[in-house]
């Protein structure tokens, strides 16, 4: 198994964090890996919400939400991955004095072995550039006042 984990903090409140990462939708705004959200289930999304990203490459996987705790933790794993043959990927928020903690944590259990090590390579630092991304995003949807 490939653990990943990054974090990043940004100025706005849990709350607002929360309401941009649990509309799925919005995941074409700040992650490279997806060019396009297809919804399988109906809004809003929550514990059961199934859907299909598509990447630039046009490859497809499907997610479900596996976890659903408002402001606190958003947890879904993909199904059916031709790379995978387990994926699950978390969010967890947590308020800090600067604003709000982002932890994201990717655990993959991949179905050749070969790859674990230039996953292990390559994968933070597009997982830290995908943060910062979503950063600017939420920056963006949810300017400061300042």
């Amino acid at each position: 198994m490939v653990r990943l984990e990054s974090s990043i903090v940004v100025r706005q409140t849990p709350e607002q964090v929360w309401g941009f990462l649990a509309d799925p939708p919005n995941s074409v705004l700040w992650d490279r890996s997806v060019a396009e959200l297809i919804p399988h289930s109906p809004d809003p999304a929550g514990v059961g919400y199934e859907a299909t990203t598509v990447a630039p490459s046009g490859m497809r996987q499907q997610l479900r939400i596996t976890e659903y705790r408002p402001s606190s933790t958003l947890r879904f794993v993909l199904l059916e991955s031709s790379m995978f043959k387990r994926a699950e990927l978390s969010f967890l928020i947590d308020h800090t004095p600067e604003g709000t903690r982002i932890v994201h944590v990717i655990e993959l259990h991949l179905h050749r072995r070969l790859f674990y090590p230039v996953l292990r390579l390559t994968s933070k630092p597009a997982l830290a550039r995908d943060l910062a991304r979503l950063k600017a995003a939420l920056a963006e949807a949810y300017p400061s006042k300042a």
